[in-house]
């Protein structure tokens, strides 16, 4: 999918997005860790980005969390216009 209107990211949700690019799904307390982040902020961070489309929030009763969030389509687009 194109990308029509520019983006700005800010430099955690950067970070954020290229953790899930290089390390796949993942539960959002894993992300929390993976980017040194507080589990509040991170959780807050990653419904923003659900909400405009960038990462996808999906139940997993496998998880301590009960979620797990994957990159979406869009946000791979936009790591690779910026790489």
């Amino acid at each position: 999918m194109p990308i029509n209107k520019k983006i700005q990211l800010t430099e955690a949700e950067r970070k954020v997005l290229r953790t899930l690019a290089r390390g796949g799904a993942m539960s959002p307390s894993l992300v929390t860790v993976e980017t040194w982040g507080l589990p509040g902020e991170t959780l807050k961070l990653l419904k923003e980005l659900a909400d405009v489309g960038l990462v996808l929030l999906r139940a997993d009763p496998t998880s301590a969390d009960g979620k797990l969030v994957a990159l979406s389509a869009q946000a791979r687009d936009l790591l690779a216009q910026e790489a």
